[in-house]
């Protein structure tokens, strides 16, 4: 299953190079993954009735062309696996038919009452994310997928 959400470059987003910014990147990824999550269930009246939200612990982006003032991008969002607290995300951010950038998103189910805290995803909401999530197969077809990040140094390096 694809999640879908558009969004057209503001002016304010563009930098100093002419082209957006690349923490912009990250607020049109970041309102792709609300929208999604609106659409399984975590919508603002579960918010409100439950007092649990979403969490982000870990993204990763790739930046793989330009994007300018005005252009209409679509972001595509995808389960690539979740568990009872968290979800894996790949998003894919197009401009007309090109691949502008990716991300994915590790994302946690958190109750934050006292104190936030990690708790498990209600099973209603897990099952439509569990039916939703990609296969192994699907999933490995993907290029643009994260890895640790490190500057790597071998024995000689100073």
């Amino acid at each position: 299953m694809i999640f879908s959400f558009e969004a057209t470059v503001k002016p304010e987003w563009i930098d100093y190079n002419g082209h957006m910014q690349d923490a912009y990147y990250g607020l049109v990824f970041s309102y792709a993954v609300d929208a999604m999550q609106d659409e399984v269930g975590f919508d603002a009246e579960y918010r409100a009735r439950t007092g649990c939200t979403i969490y982000l612990l870990e993204d990763h982006k790739y930046y793989l062309r330009e994007v300018k003032e005005a252009d209409h991008l679509r972001i595509e969002t995808r389960i690539l696996n979740c568990d009872e607290k968290r979800f894996h995300l790949h998003m894919e951010m197009l401009n007309g038919d090109d691949l502008a950038a990716v991300g994915e998103f590790m994302e946690l189910h958190v109750r934050q009452k006292p104190s936030p805290q990690a708790a498990p995803i209600p099973a209603e909401i897990l099952q439509r994310l569990q039916a939703a999530t990609l296969s192994g197969d699907e999933a490995a077809k993907f290029k643009h997928r994260s890895r640790s990040v490190a500057i790597e140094r071998d024995a000689h390096s100073t």
